[in-house]
């Protein structure tokens, strides 16, 4: 869908209006201006996603009535929702055009819930004849221009919805081989430098933790570096590491049956790796970014990994590995090992990487590691922004301990169900070095199991917006 702005005289099919917790005034208004509708406050009060519908006499469609609660508790993740109840209204009754009222500073976030909520994956359907997409958005502002925030709104947007067609593709689709597919078609469009290393050159490297999640595939294995700016040396320096498994079964440790059938979103790491680059680079942000993760399937087989083997890691570590179940830590391992030897300023990993973080924050928050506060507080803040919101967990010392083998340096879990979300951590922290990190565990809220107000049930692209605010906030910094 397009989105630009437009002037309210020139607006046509949906129009929105939002209006505070303030009904009276919201009803007196619009009986002022149209005496025969007659609509009741009990009808239509303000309050926080409370609507009403007005169809006669005017020029439009339909008008929608949004209401944003009290203007106290007003937050704007409360447009984005007004804005994609309006996409997803426009779509249910076939019309092609939404407008949406709102002041400037809204208009990124009127353009966000319009652009996420149209979003639908349509891509192994035959027939469509339940479905009509949006084609147009406007933003209809009062006085003022609007442009560079609808253009950023749609940038971040477009790359979040990139982020979720790609990862609704199956493991019979999406494989490895085509997920480098994509890197490469992105790489060249927007202008990036590109590095696939694949399985020859991933055990020339010694990137035996790779290789042992991998050995159970008939698939290939690889690491791709996608690198904006890659010659402006003088720039803040980043990097954005993703966890990609197109399936996991896991291995030998094998999932039961009802575990399994979602796992092709446990690639979801590797493709917001994906949409962060497409919106940096598009958005032409002043900084130099590398992009990487590490694709496979984790397969049980007569050559998969066992429980029990000891593998070496990129960084010389050894560990021992007794679930291979817990194959995503393993593959970051010596994915963050390679990235931290590039000194980076700042590195941020992302991972659907433990059933344990869902049982903490279930699906409403990223489980969120650091070993630097003020990085911490940067992505908090940028989760606040956003709404792709975190929370802050431990890395304490006696986490570690838990990790630590009788016969190797690390264990890849501990012998307890106990915070496991934590240990995972812990474990990654080791091979990050000096390096200021983070850690996104996103788990729980890589999937939608029901609609969301401007996202849909499936996959649902959080990080995108999140990571780009937060590298946008440290090179304000």
């Amino acid at each position: 869908m397009k989105v630009s702005q437009k002037n309210l005289k020139d607006a046509k099919g949906i129009l929105v209006i939002p209006f505070f917790d303030n009904g009276e005034q919201a009803v007196q208004l619009i009986n002022e201006s149209n005496p025969f509708l007659g609509l009741s406050k009990e009808e239509f009060n303000g309050k926080l996603g409370k609507t009403a519908f007005i169809t006669d006499k005017f020029n439009f469609q339909k008008i929608l009535l949004f209401g944003l609660g009290a203007e106290k508790e007003f937050q704007v993740e409360f447009i984005r929702r007004m804005a994609g109840a309006a996409a997803r209204y426009a779509m249910s009754i076939q019309s092609k055009e939404v407008n949406v009222v709102c002041q400037t500073e809204w208009a990124q976030a009127a353009t966000e819930g319009l652009v996420l909520a149209s979003y639908k994956c349509i891509t192994f359907k035959s027939k469509l004849e339940d479905y009509t997409p949006l084609e147009n958005g406007f933003i209809v502002l009062k006085d003022g221009n609007a442009t560079k925030e609808i253009q950023k709104g749609f940038i971040l947007a477009s790359s979040q919805n990139y982020v979720r067609e790609m990862n609704e593709g199956p493991a019979n689709v999406s494989t490895p081989e085509q997920m480098v597919e994509h890197a490469k078609k992105l790489a060249k469009e927007n202008q990036l430098k590109i590095e696939v290393l694949d399985k020859e050159a991933l055990k020339k490297k010694k990137m035996n933790t790779i290789i042992g999640v991998n050995q159970g595939s008939t698939r290939g294995a690889y690491l791709v570096t996608m690198e904006y700016n890659a010659d402006k040396k003088n720039l803040p320096f980043y990097s954005i590491v993703g966890k990609g498994i197109t399936f996991d079964s896991g291995g030998l440790s094998l999932k039961p049956a009802q575990s399994m059938m979602d796992m092709k979103y446990d690639k979801t790491g590797a493709c917001v790796t994906l949409g962060i680059a497409k919106a940096v680079s598009e958005l032409q942000l002043p900084i130099r970014l590398i992009a990487c993760f590490t694709v496979t399937e984790n397969m049980p087989s007569g050559s998969a990994q066992r429980p029990g083997d000891i593998v070496t890691s990129y960084n010389g570590k050894t560990i021992e590995v007794l679930n291979t179940d817990a194959e995503g830590r393993l593959i970051l391992s010596d994915t963050l090992a390679y990235i931290a030897e590039k000194k980076p300023e700042v590195m941020i990993d992302i991972a659907t990487l433990t059933g344990a973080c869902i049982i903490a924050l279930g699906s409403y928050r990223i489980g969120m590691y650091s070993n630097d506060d003020k990085l911490a507080k940067t992505i908090y803040d940028a989760g606040e922004q956003t709404y792709e919101r975190v929370w802050r967990m431990p890395l304490d010392s006696e986490y570690l301990e838990m990790m630590k083998s009788d016969l190797a340096d690390l264990r890849n879990v501990s012998d307890s169900y106990e915070a496991g979300s934590i240990t995972a951590a812990c474990f990654l922290k080791e091979f990050v070095g000096d390096t200021k990190w983070i850690h996104l565990d996103i788990a729980g809220v890589d999937n939608n199991l029901k609609p969301q107000p401007y996202l849909g049930k499936g996959a649902t692209g959080i990080g995108v917006r999140l990571i780009v605010e937060t590298l946008e906030g440290l090179t304000k910094k």
